[in-house]
């Protein structure tokens, strides 16, 4: 079980370390992150895990609604994340205003392959760390296309952590 002052760090550490291990590319900037999520500079690659917001609850994975005495019962305390992976997304060559098609085309199958291959990482590790009773619950939100913007393209991931109250 997962406890003490920086078991969300913890949570968020684990899941960054087996995406980032189960990447065909990885990605040149990676590590959990305070606040949201900046592309700073689009350096062809950034992988971040950052904690939204925290809450309480009696039915995983909604907030209690109980009055303020009674959350002191409340069963688990669950953490919501996100996980971006960034790259570079094509851009216009010379005095082209578009990016060539072969350019996209390269860039989809990129971000498609990350797609699986953060699910994939997402998903069993989460199963292990249940299984393992490291975290009481979990649940993975559909993952959403990210770009392009400032030069940079990826995909995005939230996901819920219920951890037992200690």
């Amino acid at each position: 079980m997962i406890t003490g002052p920086l078991k969300w760090y913890t949570v968020a550490e684990t899941i960054r370390a087996a995406v980032h291990a189960d990447l065909t590319v990885t990605p040149q900037r990676s590590g959990v992150v305070p606040g949201a999520i900046a592309w700073d500079e689009c350096d062809c690659g950034m992988l971040a895990v950052a904690q939204n917001r925290v809450y309480l609850s009696d039915a995983f994975p909604e907030p209690s609604t109980a009055p303020a005495g009674a959350r002191c019962d409340a069963a688990w305390e669950v953490g919501e994340y996100v996980l971006q992976l960034i790259r570079c997304a094509p851009n216009p060559q010379g005095q082209s205003l578009a990016p060539e098609v072969v350019a996209l085309d390269a860039s989809a199958q990129e971000v498609m392959r990350d797609t699986y291959e953060v699910l994939k990482a997402m998903s069993e590790t989460l199963c292990r760390m249940h299984d393992a009773r490291d975290i009481s619950d979990f649940q993975l939100l559909p993952l959403t296309s990210q770009g392009p913007e400032g030069g940079c393209v990826g995909v995005e991931v939230v996901f819920l952590i219920g951890l037992w109250r200690n």
